[in-house]
């Protein structure tokens, strides 16, 4: 038979561990329902806004808590037709969260000079119209560029994190002149 000191002690130390262990297999029960959002892999991405590669890496950054988030992106395309000093460009994008700004930044020779901002809508997916800019007279030389930049749909793990900022590719363009 223990002594009181030793009993207690015993106690104590098995109560700890109770407490441990339950607070463990509380969180792999907590990511083992974020591990499941990874049967669909190839439309998500973790909080660098990078897509995973494969199902196993998504299932360890969940299993890690890390968030995963549903894929979003944004595109920026040039119009068919370019002003001899100038672009125009179109944006569209998905996943992103509604309420929130797409917006699209115009450059010329480095500094912004136009910008239009998409409302992203209820559905994540935006598609704005072509929109630009031109000098006159024309300038050959002048470097042109598009970004754009928005916030995806927050998180679908548990917890929810809110969204992450999402970078478009960036279109350039050197004007010619006739």
């Amino acid at each position: 038979m223990l002594s009181p000191k030793k009993s207690l002690l015993a106690f104590a130390l098995i109560a700890a561990l109770a407490v441990f262990a339950g607070g463990a297999l509380a969180a792999n029960g907590g990511n083992s329902s974020n591990a499941k959002l990874c049967q669909d892999w190839p439309a998500l991405m973790d909080a660098s806004g990078s897509q995973f590669s494969n199902e196993g890496a998504c299932v360890s950054s969940a299993a890690q808590g890390g968030a995963i988030y549903a894929l979003a992106g944004l595109t920026v395309e040039p119009s068919a037709s370019q002003p001899f000093d100038g672009l125009s460009v179109s944006t569209s994008g998905f996943g992103l969260a509604p309420t929130t700004f797409a917006t699209t930044s115009l450059l010329k020779n480095g500094t912004e000079i136009k910008f239009d901002a998409l409302v992203v809508p209820a559905s994540g997916v935006v598609s704005g119209s072509p929109f630009g800019s031109f000098a006159a007279p024309c300038v050959a030389g002048n470097v042109y560029s598009a970004t754009a930049t928005g916030i995806s749909a927050d998180s679908l793990s548990a917890p929810t994190m809110p969204g992450i900022p999402v970078i478009s590719n960036t279109v350039t363009r050197t004007s010619s002149c006739p």
